[in-house]
């Protein structure tokens, strides 16, 4: 429950109970949550805040967040497992949010901090599929994952076809309410993701990895995807509210729309009954928050355009397809372009292609081997193509944006705090609504003078202690991949003379914002708090009911010839409603920090390329020599690879039939081809590096072998056509002769046994040897019918028998009603096993017939001391026969 609304309806109820006054037609400020410039959060571990997005969790118990605006974020791993009897397929779940988003973007997905865009690490491609598409290429692949691999996927690039299997899927939802279990975990692993498991108001992807010995995935890979999140009630698009006008309805979220607009996703917050406040349209003058959400979307001019178009070239693939994506030659012009802000752009004629719209991602793309692609993507797209185009450009910002991870394992006071403090919000509860202000510049709402003071006034002129000459302002910096970065704000504007007024001391202060992902906004944060700690003059004052006038938020004059202040301008920080009707009041001073600034050029560095470990350049050169008088041995040599590590080469050589018959890992740029025959052959060659990542291979070379593998005179070549061996004993064999190189066991072939008597060696018992088979058998012939109950017949008793022998046990009678008979076995002749067949012969026709029943099965328990092993017929309920017979054989080679 959020503590602040509570004590704000507990207050009331005390104000209302007091005989001082009624406050039922008053406006009054009663309580406030978070103040403008000031609710802005010190820094805290931004860097730890930053992993911990980023980061995947698994099982770890903790609450799936939410997101607003665009992220890129990690993901909590809720289910994994691999396939039945196939580990090398493995099924994840990773739930990215709760409640419903807007876009996941696949073609952003990293794992490992690798692009799946990358073609040197995922060279076999992938498929992406989504929910928002009901049929056809895009829509959730519905494949098994188990299986041979039909799915044709480019490296680096994705396939069409969500029929097919693919060595990774990515299967995107959305979280609607309704949403359907995801079809490739029902056909993949339908045994435990059934039909049921629809995760239901989350977001999450259903990927799937086949692994491979060329180490293109390893271990549990760790997923990182940017998402566009919450679809968020707007106001200002509910024709209900004053001012607004659509169809937007809070009551209805069926109606919202994705927005990063910081008021929207802050009345989201607290409307939200499964993760934030839940508070309805009654709580709230929704009219406030309207002009809120208008003011935080006012477009402010960036240092890189300064409110002019500028020369720019670029590049767009539209025309029958068109395209949202627009891309830059260089990095300078690519660097111009801000996450979130607002484009205008023109082509060389000066015709507006595109109309104010939003730029929605940025990205620099640096592969090994590559040309670096700068691109930035908007919510709009280009229908025709532009190739270098010689156009024009214009971008503003927005004054604020919500682009945010709420950790809803935090409360929702905490959360409500961060969201306002993105914002410079004042959060009051007037009149028994809540409206949402926001710190900016205003004029005077009413004028304080001796008449409405009661007992003087205190004033303050802030200390040292409170003050900053340099602000360092920590946000997520979405051209830098969302990792964290640093604008830094000084007095005077001057790196050199910032100091020069606080006596040559640096006052800095540390402050976060972690929803905002643009240099240019963070600045202007920082800006606004930098100017307000050089300007603390506050005052506290006992004032008289008339003030319920005003608000927490609200600017007064104040003259108060006390003090000298004279028409002094003030902005009121709290309100506090005393037991006899007066109103406590702390003000400080109001000056205008607010207007947006132009803050410096953000310098952007080059893009780095470290290795990942997976850059491996093919091999190339790859060329054969056959063996010769000069040259004893066929070849194949390639081009050593000086340009990556390689830490070792396989070469691959097919026959004619395409069978492999080499299969060489080698650490040199040669492999030498002893005894291949004469004849057509294909040879490949890979490139592998010391983390065991392998290259694709070179192209294939096509060869001949011309020359026999052996000279004349060898056995192998038929100069001798028979070998007759009349003595081969063990000294011979152990003496090199012949020995277990040159005899595979696993495969030895004997026709034939001669006239002997031949014994196997005991498993338990060293040196002890058996026969190879061992029988026994026992019958009764009865002279008239043989009744009763729970007795035993034909014992049979089989010696010589070794551990693991397999039994074939038949059992035959002329039995008339019986029950519970079996065929036992024992060890002991003490303690009776049921053979592996019928446990129970059960007969009742009411005449004698005869039976016949066959067990087969292997004994399994002996040990060093026995190799005996006893049968009967035993039946636990009735007998009745007059003929039984026991033929047991036991074959001691298994």
């Amino acid at each position: 429950m959020f503590k602040i609304f509570q004590a704000i309806g507990a207050f009331i109820s005390r104000v209302a109970a007091s005989n001082a006054f009624q406050i039922a037609t008053t406006v009054f400020q009663a309580a406030t949550l978070a103040i403008g410039v000031k609710g802005f959060f010190q820094t805290r571990d931004m860097l730890a805040k930053g992993q911990d997005i980023l980061a995947n969790k698994t099982a770890a118990g903790g609450k799936i967040p939410v997101i607003y605006g665009r992220r890129r974020v990690g993901a909590q791993i809720v289910y994994m497992d691999t396939a039945s009897n196939r580990s090398k397929d493995l099924f994840i779940v990773y739930a990215l949010s709760v409640g419903e988003c807007e876009q996941i973007e696949g073609t952003t997905i990293e794992l490992d901090g690798n692009p799946i865009t990358d073609p040197n690490r995922f060279r076999d491609g992938w498929y992406i599929g989504s929910d928002k598409i009901n049929s056809g290429a895009g829509s959730l692949n519905t494949a098994s994952q188990v299986g041979t691999n039909n799915g044709t996927a480019s490296a680096g690039s994705g396939g069409t076809n969500p029929a097919h299997r693919y060595r990774a899927v990515f299967n995107l939802h959305h979280g609607a309410a309704t949403q359907t279990a995801d079809p490739m975990l029902v056909a993949s692993v339908g045994s435990e993701w059934t039909s049921a498991h629809k995760l239901n108001g989350i977001t999450y992807i259903a990927a799937s990895y086949e692994y491979d010995t060329k180490a293109m995935f390893k271990s549990v890979p760790q997923l990182t995807v940017v998402v566009k999140g919450q679809k968020v009630y707007d106001p200002r698009a509910d024709s209900t509210v004053t001012g607004g006008s659509g169809s937007q309805r809070l009551a209805t979220p069926s109606t919202y729309a994705w927005t990063d607009n910081a008021a929207c996703c802050f009345l989201n917050y607290i409307t939200n009954d499964e993760y934030g406040k839940g508070l309805t349209s009654s709580d709230l003058d929704l009219e406030s928050f309207r002009v809120a959400a208008v003011l935080t979307d006012t477009l402010v001019d960036t240092p890189d355009f300064n409110g002019s178009y500028a020369s720019t070239t670029w590049s767009a693939s539209g025309g029958t397809t068109a395209t949202n994506e627009i891309s830059f030659s260089t990095e300078a012009q690519w660097s111009k372009y801000k996450l979130g802000d607002t484009l205008y752009l023109k082509n060389s004629g000066g015709t507006l292609i595109v109309d104010g719209k939003t730029i929605t991602d940025i990205q620099r793309n640096a592969f090994y081997g590559q040309t670096q692609q700068n691109i930035i993507i908007i919510d709009d797209e280009i229908d025709d193509d532009y190739d270098d185009e010689g156009g024009t450009s214009l971008v503003k910002s927005k004054r604020f944006h919500c682009n945010g991870y709420i950790d809803t394992n935090k409360n929702v006071m905490e959360n409500a705090k961060e969201l306002l403090g993105n914002m410079r919000g004042i959060l009051n509860y007037v009149d028994g609504k809540y409206e949402l202000l926001i710190e900016d510049t205003g004029s005077s709402e009413f004028t304080v003078t001796d008449d409405h003071i009661i007992d003087g006034i205190s004033i303050d002129y802030g200390n040292k202690d409170n003050r900053a000459n340099k602000v360092v302002v920590e946000f997520f910096n979405g051209a830098q991949d969302y990792e964290q970065d640093t604008v830094t704000v000084y007095h005077n504007n001057s790196t050199s003379t910032y100091k020069n007024d606080d006596g040559g001391e640096e006052l800095e202060v540390k402050v976060s914002a972690p929803h905002v992902v643009s240099p240019y906004v963070a600045w202007n944060m920082g800006k606004a708090v930098l100017s307000r700690s050089r300007y603390q003059t506050s005052i506290n004052f006992m004032a008289t009911p008339e003030l319920y006038k005003v608000n927490v938020g609200s600017i007064i004059t104040v003259t108060y010839a006390g003090l000298g202040l004279s028409s002094k301008l003030f902005r009121i920080e709290t309100m506090d409603l005393q037991a006899n009707g007066l109103i406590a009041v702390s003000a400080i001073e109001y000056i205008d920090i607010y207007t947006w600034e132009i803050p410096p050029v953000e310098s952007v560095p080059p893009k780095s390329d470290p290795p990942t470990g997976f850059e491996l350049v093919v091999p190339t050169g790859l060329a054969f020599t056959d063996s010769s008088g000069s040259n004893p041995r066929a070849f194949l040599a390639w081009t050593e690879n000086t340009d990556y590590p390689v830490d070792e080469y396989r070469a691959t050589v097919l026959d004619s039939g395409s069978k492999p018959v080499v299969n060489k890992i080698v650490n040199d740029n040669y492999v030498y081809l002893d005894l291949l025959a004469v004849g057509s052959y294909t040879a490949t060659v890979t490139a592998i590096n010391s983390v065991g990542s392998e290259s694709n291979p070179s192209s294939a070379l096509s060869f001949s072998v011309a020359q026999e593998p052996i000279y004349t005179g060898d056995v192998q070549d038929g100069a001798i056509t028979n070998i007759k061996v009349n003595d081969i004993d063990a000294t011979k064999i152990t003496a090199g002769l012949i020995n277990s190189d040159r005899i595979n066991v696993d495969t030895l072939n004997v026709k034939s046994f001669d006239n002997v008597s031949s014994t196997i060696v005991s498993h338990v018992t060293a040196g002890t040897k058996f026969p190879l088979a061992r029988d026994g058998q026992a019958y009764v012939q009865r002279t008239s019918t043989y009744t009763g109950s729970n007795a035993s017949f034909i014992p049979v008793t089989i010696t010589e028998v070794r551990d693991n022998a397999g039994y074939v046990a038949i059992f035959s009678g002329v039995l008339g009603n019986v029950d519970g008979g079996r065929v036992q076995y024992s060890l002991d002749n003490s303690t009776w096993v049921n053979a592996n067949g019928n446990t129970n012969i059960y007969w009742n026709a009411g005449t004698y017939r005869g039976y016949t029943y066959v067990y087969t099965g292997q004994i399994t328990t002996l040990s060093t001391s026995q190799s005996t092993v006893y049968w009967r017929v035993y039946f636990s309920g009735s007998y009745n026969h007059t003929q039984l017979s026991l033929n047991v054989m036991m074959d001691n080679t298994r």
